[in-house]
C-alpha cells in the first residue's frame, strides 16, 4: 500500500514519528539526510563536485547539512544559499556549516550568470510545503539553473512543486529526485510527467504504523494491490462459474470497438458473452468473433428489451455503439431497469453528456471509463490536475460512481469519492480501440463477481500491464489495441508470480 500524502499529513507523520521514538526534529533531518548522502556514495565516486543551492526553509537545511557531511567524504563541495537566517532548523545546520569550514557563498541575484555552477547540480532551494507560485528573484534562479544544462538532483521534490498542489510557474527540472518515504502526489500530475524523470524513494525511518493510519489525498495501484484482489480459477469448474455478460455495442462503421471489447471480455475470463445488437452486426460478431452469442430482441418491442436485460448481472455499455434515436431509447430503458452496477464507456458516456439528468439513473457502483475529452464533455472544464481531480472526486461521490479518467497515470474514483493512481501502462496505450479493450476486460471481471471497485482496479492494471509487456516485445510506436489483448495471459502469469513469491 502506497498512500500518497498532503503537505499537512507529511508534517503531522515527521511530528508523530520524533514523538514516537523520542528524538528531535534535528535527529530526523539528519536521518534523511544519511540516506541521501548513502544515495550519492553508491552513484557517484570521490572528488566529484557539487554545487548544493540552498533555500533558508528545512529543505536548505537538509542540503546544508549534505554539504557537511559530502566534505567528510573528499567530495568537493559549493553551498550556495539565498538567506543566511531562515527556520530554526537551517539556521542551527548554517551555524554547523560554518564552523568546520564549508565553502558558503550567498546567491547575488543580481548577478545570477557568473556563478559557477559546476559539477552535479543539488537542488534544495524550495520543499513540498511550497504554497504558493515562483515569481521574482526565486523563479529568475530556477530558470537560470535549468538553462545551464546540467546533471540536477532534487532533494524530496523539484523546487517549485508541492506535495499536492498544481502551480503554473516554472520549476527545477532534474534528472534525479530522492524523494522521502512516498512519491507526492504531484508527481503524477500531466503537467509535470515530461519535466520528472526519474524518482527513488528514500526510506528515512518515519514512523509506518502512523502512515497506515493517515488518510492521504490518493492511494497508487500497483501488481502487489491487485494480487491479492485476483481470483485463480479452482479445477472444477464450468463456463457458467466465470459470468455471462451482455455487451451493447457496435453500429456500422464502429465494429471493430464492439469486437475489440468482446475479445479483452473473453481473455479477461468470462465465461459467455452476449452482444445486443442489430443483423448488421451480427455478421461481423460471427466472422470475428465465434466464442460469443447474439440477441436481436433489439429489432424487437420494449417489453422483449426489460425481458432480455434482466437475464444478465453485468452489461458492457457503449463501444462503437452510436447515438442513434434507438440507441438512446434503449440505454435509457437499461439504466432505468436494471438493479447492478453496469459499465459505461464512449457512446454510453456522450449520452449521459447530452442529458445529464440520466447521472440520477445510473445505478449504484456503476463503472464510467471516459478519456479527457469525454469527461469534459459531463463534468464541464478544468484548468490543471487538481481541478480535475476534484471534479472527477465531486461526481464520483455524488452519484455514487465509480470512475476511470483514462491517460497517463490513470486517476480512478470509487462511489466515495477516494482517489486512486495506477501505475502500470505506457504512452502506446494512445491508440484506437485501446480504450473499447479496458471496457472489455473490466466487464469481464465484473462477470466474474469481482466487486465493481476491485474490477475497476484490477482491469485498468491489467489493461497497462498488458501495455506494458506488449512494448518489451516490439516497441511504444508500434502497439495497437490488439496486442493489449494478446498480451493479457501474460499479464495474468505476471500476477500468479507474485501470489507465489508471496
Amino acid at each position: 500500500m502506497t498512500k500518497l500524502l498532503s503537505y499537512s499529513e507529511i508534517k503531522k507523520l515527521d511530528s508523530k514519528t520524533t514523538e514516537n521514538k523520542n528524538i528531535t526534529p534535528l535527529d530526523l533531518m539528519s536521518d534523511a539526510v544519511l540516506a541521501v548522502e548513502k544515495w550519492i556514495l553508491n552513484n557517484y565516486k570521490k572528488n566529484q563536485k557539487f554545487s548544493i543551492i540552498c533555500g533558508n526553509g528545512n529543505n536548505g537545511a537538509d542540503g546544508i547539512l549534505l554539504s557537511c557531511k559530502l566534505m567528510t567524504k573528499n567530495y568537493k563541495v559549493q553551498v550556495y544559499y539565498t538567506n543566511e537566517v531562515g527556520s530554526p532548523e537551517f539556521n542551527h545546520q548554517f551555524k554547523y556549516a560554518k564552523s568546520i569550514g564549508v565553502n558558503l557563498e550567498k546567491i547575488d541575484f543580481d548577478n545570477l550568470r557568473l556563478i559557477d555552477f559546476s559539477g552535479v547540480i543539488i537542488d534544495c532551494i524550495f520543499g513540498v510545503g511550497l504554497n504558493r507560485e515562483v515569481t521574482g528573484k526565486y523563479l529568475k534562479l530556477i530558470n537560470i539553473v535549468n538553462s545551464l544544462k546540467k546533471k540536477i538532483i532534487s532533494i524530496d521534490t523539484p523546487s517549485g512543486i508541492s506535495a499536492d498542489t498544481y502551480f503554473s510557474s516554472n520549476h527545477i527540472i532534474p534528472d534525479m529526485v530522492l524523494t522521502f518515504h512516498a512519491p507526492k502526489l504531484t508527481f503524477f500530475f500531466s503537467e509535470y510527467l515530461d519535466k520528472i524523470k526519474n524518482v527513488e524513494i528514500l526510506d528515512i525511518g518515519l514512523d509506518n504504523s502512523e502512515y497506515k493510519c493517515m488518510e492521504g489525498v490518493g492511494e497508487l495501484i500497483d501488481i502487489n494491490m491487485i494480487a491479492k484482489i485476483y481470483k485463480p480459477r479452482e479445477k472444477v469448474v464450468h463456463k457458467g462459474n466465470f459470468g455471462h455478460a451482455l455487451l451493447f455495442a457496435g453500429s456500422e462503421g464502429k465494429y471493430g470497438a464492439s469486437i475489440l471489447c468482446g475479445k479483452s471480455l473473453f481473455r479477461s475470463g468470462a465465461g459467455l458473452l452476449t452482444f445486443l445488437c442489430d443483423e448488421k452486426t451480427k455478421k461481423f460478431i460471427y466472422k470475428s468473433l465465434p466464442e460469443a452469442m447474439t440477441s436481436d430482441i433489439i429489432i424487437k418491442d420494449q417489453y422483449s428489451i426489460s425481458a432480455e436485460i434482466k437475464k444478465y448481472k453485468v452489461i458492457g455499455i457503449g463501444p462503437g455503439l452510436g447515438i442513434s434515436k434507438q440507441v438512446i431509447e434503449i440505454f435509457k430503458k437499461i439504466i432505468g431497469e436494471v438493479h447492478y452496477p453496469i459499465v459505461v464507456d464512449a457512446d454510453g458516456l456522450n449520452i449521459l453528456s447530452k442529458d445529464k439528468d440520466l447521472f440520477e439513473k445510473l445505478p449504484k457502483e456503476t463503472i464510467l471509463t471516459p478519456h479527457i475529452g469525454e469527461f469534459k464533455r459531463f463534468a464541464g472544464n478544468f484548468e490543471n490536475s487538481n481541478e480535475k481531480i476534484m471534479l472527477q472526486r465531486r461526481i464520483s461521490k455524488k452519484y455514487g460512481l465509480n470512475i476511470v479518467l483514462k491517460g497517463p497515470y490513470t486517476t480512478m474514483t470509487d462511489s466515495k469519492g477516494n482517489l486512486y493512481i495506477n501505475t502500470s501502462g505506457n504512452s502506446g496505450l494512445a491508440t484506437g480501440g485501446s480504450g473499447d479493450v479496458l471496457t472489455g476486460i473490466v466487464t469481464g471481471l465484473l462477470a466474474q463477481n469481482y466487486t465493481p471497485f476491485n474490477a475497476m482496479i484490477s482491469g485498468v492494471f491489467l489493461h497497462g500491464l498488458s501495455a506494458d509487456i506488449a512494448e518489451k516485445k516490439s516497441h511504444v510506436n508500434s502497439l495497437i489495441a490488439s496486442d493489449i489483448t494478446e498480451n493479457l495471459s501474460s499479464a495474468f502469469k505476471a500476477l500468479e508470480k507474485v501470489i507465489i513469491s508471496n
